[in-house]
């Protein structure tokens, strides 16, 4: 073998021996407790959602519904897993564009009859969940018929975009009737809440949930993550049917 093949043969194998770049996946375990409501039980539920950063965007998994950031396309996905479905939207989301002028009015009721207030008071209450330090707020939102009070452990030491994560939760934001209270949450409420636990109380009945970061970790990314499923077929944004998952 002469020398020149021989430092071709090692630059190759060096090379194929890179692995690939990895995302950075954050793993949290969601519970909910069972809650009666209207003479209807739902029964407690224990999920694991699941954040994607890679260079491509952001995507988050939380059971039945899949979210995807793409910032470089300006395109925001709602991906509904059960019915097989997806809906893309550009960057910036405005509702109103999304179901056209004929709605808008009632949409302007339901933003006013939804409205709702925020407050987020610091503590010095301090925790540590996955091996990340954070400090406790508790964020109190009240509207007509429901109060959440949440004590959210937060930090900003976490290896990731936090800017490409706040943008997320503002297009989520923008896809609700009542919207502008969550505006003001992402607004007062700064870095990634690693252990959330909360209290909502509606028509005189509560139910209580947790949300716990159980890990961050580096993982390769399939091909294809950060674009709605293959065979998925594509619908039209419906904001005034429910949409399953959750903000966090």
């Amino acid at each position: 073998m002469t020398r020149s093949k021989w430092l071709a043969g090692l630059v190759l194998g060096a090379l194929v021996a890179v692995p690939a770049s990895a995302d950075k996946v954050l793993t949290l375990a969601q519970h909910t407790d069972a809650m009666t409501m209207m003479g209807h039980t739902t029964p407690a539920k224990d999920a694991v959602h699941e954040y994607w950063f890679g260079d491509q965007g952001l995507r988050y998994d939380m059971g039945d519904t899949t979210v995807i950031l793409r910032l470089d396309a300006k395109k925001f996905y709602m991906v509904n897993n059960t019915e097989k479905t997806y809906s893309v939207m550009d960057l910036p989301l405005d509702l109103k564009k999304l179901v056209g002028p004929e709605m808008a009015p009632m949409m302007d009721q339901m933003m006013k009859m939804m409205a709702a207030t925020v407050t987020v008071t610091p503590s010095e209450r301090t925790g540590n969940y996955a091996g990340f330090a954070c400090k406790f707020s508790r964020v109190t939102i009240k509207m007509s018929m429901m109060e959440l009070n949440s004590d959210e452990c937060l930090t900003d030491t976490l290896p990731i975009d936090y800017s490409r994560y706040k943008s997320l939760v503002e297009s989520q934001s923008q896809l609700s009737m009542n919207s502008q209270w969550m505006k003001d949450l992402v607004e007062k409420v700064h870095g990634f809440p690693v252990y959330t636990e909360s209290t909502t109380t509606m028509m005189g009945k509560s139910f209580g949930s947790r949300q716990e970061l159980k890990s961050i970790e580096e993982r390769p990314a399939s091909v294809g993550l950060y674009e709605p499923p293959a065979g998925y077929r594509e619908v039209q944004y419906d904001p005034m049917k429910p949409q399953t998952g959750g903000k966090k």
